[in-house]
């Protein structure tokens, strides 16, 4: 896994100043690739690399990375599990290589299929090609937007990157688009293809693009949507092998590989199938010291104990989080305030002090119906008596206290919720629960019409695969499209890469998706039990308690942070005049912030912390 960049004229020639700032964006990757670095120059194109060393950690595989007869060039960030088999049947028909790296055999294919390779692949990637011969530069990312890919074209010139920062290095504009801002606001991330900046866009997962002399062509070339229905005998035992076997090929690497265990299901799964064939496997979680309810080591040691890993849970105190959470900011090279990035950065740095590579139980709630949500949408489309009655108490419901920061508090705030959207669209239900922020808060912070406008517009696209699929598999085919890359893997991606970890979620293999969104909703779908298929099929594994806890988020005492030691810091980045000029209402924020310190319960913590996020990016990017 690694960091890449490029410019790409496709009127002139690419000169030493482009050189240059290709080389000043792989500085602002290097978090990416410690390992090594180069570049590459050919006609218009400036291609670089910044490298993380999995696989074939010699010299052989450096990148960017030329084939045998000089025509054709990649730069490639991520891993293709699949690589030895596709290298084998390479050889089988005469072909030979110089390295062991499945950089290479990426390459070969991209020479004899041209664009159709993609296909063959089972791994995530974000990659560049360019054609010496024709002047075109081939992009392409994976399935499901595992790794990003961000890009931008003014007049003849096109930039690409791994990350926003480097690509304003490159040259993009720093101008914020009011309508992204908005959705930030109110998604606390900015939905591909927008970014943050009016200038740059997101390469959607599953698509590839094509620079040329002709222009720029981008065409999807994976649809999950158009995957068949499953038609073998027994799901369970099929689903069992393939996640088996994809747990056994993202264990492939040439440095230490452990694995992110917090206790819960899917990462207790993946942990016990890793057990089966990695001798002494290293699990990692993480535990509060000072915040019991936030702390679920004790399940993640229970699981150990249970596989035999050989365990490390990193007790974090209230001073080891205020310490990490400047760093946190620093490190995001666009605004995201998935508060459980706080937790996910101190367990990557943590990790990575002791292995190169873990695998993770990403992808897990959105493939197979995980998410309270689901449960949630599963009885708005089929009430019973107990849902009956919680909509006839609405008015008890919007009377209480209502925080996710307290056991009663967080009840009554889903009992309201519920009931709330009983009577709503299934359109309208699946944006207010993507939304952290309610409008009435957005529409008083940014005081914008058209922006606010312009996201209505743009949610159109995020509930669109809802009718692409029957039933409840439309509701998860939007989450694996909008919420898992936007959102999930985007916070995976940032905070891991933040310290040259990599992460492998063998959940979102292409098989297991693929299989999944191959049977009807009914064979995943059990009132009262989320994920309902795993739990069938991997429940042996597992001690009895992981199955019947309930879910949790990755979740951090933010209350307790603002209010104590990062009070400062919250007053410091919501001045009336940095509020102003990064284009917020101060009188909003000053609410906001009012609110927030009015208890351990009070609302707004989640928008105070998506508020700094903006603040300390645009004083470091915009100002």
């Amino acid at each position: 896994m690694c960091g890449i960049a490029g410019i790409h004229h496709t009127q002139a020639i690419a000169g030493r100043h482009d050189v240059v700032l290709v080389h000043s964006a792989l500085d602002r990757l290097a978090h990416r690739g410690p390992d090594d670095d180069g570049s590459y120059q050919a006609g218009g194109t400036v291609l670089g690399h910044r490298r993380l060393s999995i696989i074939d950690t010699s010299d052989a595989g450096h990148q960017p990375f030329t084939d045998e007869n000089g025509r054709h060039t990649i730069v490639f960030n991520g891993e293709v599990f699949n690589y030895r088999e596709l290298r084998a049947g390479l050889e089988a028909a005469g072909h030979t290589f110089r390295s062991r790296s499945d950089t290479e055999v990426l390459l070969r294919l991209f020479t004899l299929k041209g664009p159709d390779f993609l296909h063959d692949l089972n791994g995530f990637f974000a990659l560049a090609i360019h054609d010496r011969e024709t002047g075109e530069l081939f992009l392409a990312r994976d399935r499901f937007g595992i790794k990003p890919l961000l890009w931008a074209h003014h007049g003849a010139t096109f930039r690409f990157a791994s990350e926003l920062g480097a690509l304003e290095v490159l040259g993009a504009l720093p101008d914020v688009d009011r309508a992204s801002l908005a959705q930030y606001l109110t998604f606390h991330h900015v939905p591909a293809p927008h970014t943050i900046l009016t200038g740059a866009r997101r390469l959607l997962p599953g698509h590839r693009m094509t620079v040329g002399p002709k222009g720029i062509s981008i065409e999807r070339w994976y649809d999950l949507a158009s995957v068949g229905p499953y038609t073998g005998p027994d799901p369970a035992s099929d689903l069992k092998d393939l996640l088996q076997d994809a747990v056994r090929l993202r264990l492939i690497a040439d440095v230490p590989v452990g694995c992110y265990l917090s206790g819960g299901l899917d990462s207790s799964i993946i942990s016990a199938l890793a057990a089966r064939s990695h001798p002494q496997l290293r699990t990692f979680s993480i535990g509060y010291s000072e915040d019991p309810w936030y702390d679920e080591s004790a399940h993640a040691e229970e699981v150990a104990r249970h596989i035999g890993s050989d365990h490390t849970t990193f007790r974090l105190s209230r001073e080891d989080l205020a310490e990490a959470y400047p760093r946190l900011l620093a490190s995001l090279s666009e605004p995201f305030a998935d508060s459980s990035a706080l937790p996910s950065f101190l367990l990557a740095e943590r990790t990575r002090r002791e292995v190169k590579v873990a695998l993770s139980g990403d992808g897990a709630d959105e493939v197979f119906g995980g998410y309270r949500k689901h449960q949630a949408e599963l009885r708005w489309r089929a009430p019973g008596a107990l849902e009956r009655a919680v909509v006839a108490l609405a008015p008890l419901w919007r009377n209480l206290p209502r925080s996710r920061e307290s056991r009663w508090g967080d009840a009554f705030r889903k009992l309201d919720r519920f009931a709330s959207l009983s009577g709503a669209a299934a359109e309208g239900r699946y944006l207010a629960l993507a939304a952290f922020e309610e409008p009435g808060v957005v529409e008083d912070l940014l005081r914008d019409r058209d922006a606010l406008a312009g996201m209505r517009t743009r949610s159109e696209a995020m509930v669109a695969p809802l009718t692409r699929a029957p039933g409840l598999n439309g509701v998860l085919l939007a989450d694996v499209l909008h919420t898992l890359p936007n959102d999930m893997l985007h916070k995976v991606d940032v905070t891991s890469m933040a310290h040259g970890l990599e992460v492998r979620p063998p959940f979102l293999d292409r098989r297991v998706v693929e299989l999944a969104f191959g049977l009807p909703d009914r064979r995943k779908f059990e009132r009262g039990e989320g994920k309902a298929l795993l739990r069938r099929t991997f429940g042996g594994l597992l001690p009895e308690g992981v199955l019947t806890r309930r879910k949790r988020g990755f979740e951090v005492p933010l209350a307790a942070l603002f209010a104590g030691p990062l009070r400062s810091l919250v007053d410091d980045l919501t001045t009336p005049d940095h509020v102003a000029q990064a284009g917020l209402s101060p009188a909003a924020v000053k609410q906001v912030i009012a609110s927030s310190r009015t208890g351990r319960n009070a609302p707004g913590q989640a928008t105070v912390h998506a508020l700094l996020v903006y603040l300390s990016w645009w004083r470091r990017t915009v100002r």
